[in-house]
């Protein structure tokens, strides 16, 4: 009994920290991803960031998360790259 409690308590834990872990970024504009890049800051570690070109022609630049970051191609639709 006492290691099945253990092995949820665990597995909690684990979920809840990288639940925490996880950032959240505003999401960018609807578009075409016209540019990827990702930099490395020793005080905050890798930033990532695309840009977009909207339908209307405007570039917009913005953060967003690992995961989007390597789902998300030169050319792709923006948000639709996500699998969100």
């Amino acid at each position: 009994m006492r290691k099945t409690l253990a092995a949820v308590a665990a597995t909690i834990t684990a979920v809840l920290a990288l639940t925490a872990c996880s950032p959240d970024y505003a999401p960018g504009p609807s578009g075409t991803v016209t540019d990827r890049s990702a930099t490395y800051r020793k005080a905050d570690g890798w930033h990532y960031r695309l840009t977009v070109t909207t339908p209307d022609g405007r570039r917009e630049d913005f953060r967003v998360t690992r995961d989007d970051y390597r789902h998300c191609f030169r050319g792709s639709a923006y948000p639709t790259c996500t699998h969100r």
